[in-house]
């Protein structure tokens, strides 16, 4: 799910992903720093924010937040339609026109980094068995994190379906407690499968139930057995 979708869908987050690229959508911090207004105001119930009150609330002059919405407009980052309501003339803000160039830009940086289609096909595979075990469409930020854990720290896609189950196991279905899990099995060396199976071997022989008795031991409780029969 895209960024703009996750926005029409109800999830109302600034993306992190728009902290890591504002430099490549926004000419100014400035303007970074207004388009956030609209955003909000787009995001929330609030009545619409009136530029003095975003001039006071970022220290800077009307007339110098005036410019940021107008490099925003003509950057195509934000749009502004007059609409008409019982005879009133009404001015509404569209801030998400960023969140599509985003979308555009996360696309363009994802898709060089794949050194095959399969690359692109086990993400997708990856993310639909997150979703299907955790009941629930996964957010661009887990995503994104799925994507680097894949990528950058080059986890086992099979390493990670076993932190999933994991986690399923444990009713802990979060995904910073999935990436606890890989962090710990980074810390212990593990990196495939097979390893993981062969830490929870040693986990079941080190637990009490496995200790093994003695023959004597089960003579002289079956002895104390008999002795209390009498």
């Amino acid at each position: 799910m895209s960024f703009l979708q996750h926005y029409k869908s109800g999830n109302l987050v600034l993306p992190s992903a728009l902290l890591f690229h504002y430099k490549d959508i926004f000419t100014s911090t400035d303007d970074f720093l207004v388009w956030q207004f609209f955003y909000l105001q787009n995001t929330t119930n609030r009545d619409e924010i009136a530029t003095s009150q975003i001039a006071e609330a970022i220290g800077k002059t009307v007339p110098e937040v005036n410019r940021s919405v107008s490099h925003l407009i003509s950057q195509e980052l934000l749009d502004m339609k007059t609409i008409e309501l019982e005879g009133e003339s009404e001015v509404i803000f569209d801030a998400t026109l960023a969140l599509k160039k985003l979308d555009d830009l996360v696309e363009e940086t994802i898709e060089p980094t794949a050194s095959s289609a399969d690359s692109g096909n086990i993400l997708k595979d990856l993310a639909e068995d997150f979703e299907r075990e955790l009941g629930r469409m996964l957010s661009p930020f887990e995503l994104e994190d799925l994507q680097k854990t894949l990528s950058d720290d080059q986890t086992d896609p099979d390493l990670i379906r076993a932190a999933l189950r994991e986690a399923v196991f444990n009713g802990k279905t979060n995904w910073n407690y999935i990436q606890a899990i890989l962090r710990n099995w980074r810390r212990e060396g593990i990196s495939t499968l097979r390893q993981v199976e062969e830490k929870r071997q040693e986990r079941e022989q080190a637990s009490p139930t496995n200790v093994s008795v003695s023959d004597d031991f089960l003579s002289a409780m079956n002895l104390w057995s008999d002795s209390n029969a009498k």
